[in-house]
């Protein structure tokens, strides 16, 4: 399996967390706030070291998310 063939099969729980992890992302860049894994962690009422094996995954979500925003702030 080549580099661009890899894939990783994820339970339905972790596709529900990954999705709460999503919109808590969403809604402290929408609000203003620097994103920390403690911050995310209050928005979801978890520890922090939960969200630490997600930490890739977060930090793309972020960069996906401040794009958007700026597409939005900008009006088009």
């Amino acid at each position: 399996m080549g580099i661009n063939d890899y894939y990783e099969e994820i339970t339905q729980a972790e596709a529900d967390f990954l999705i709460d992890v999503y919109q808590a992302v969403s809604k402290i860049i929408y609000s203003g706030r620097a994103v920390t894994l403690v911050g995310i962690s209050y928005e979801l009422n978890v520890k922090p070291t939960e969200l630490s094996d997600y930490l890739p995954q977060i930090v793309t979500m972020c960069d996906k998310i401040e794009e958007e925003y700026e597409v939005y702030k900008s009006g088009d």
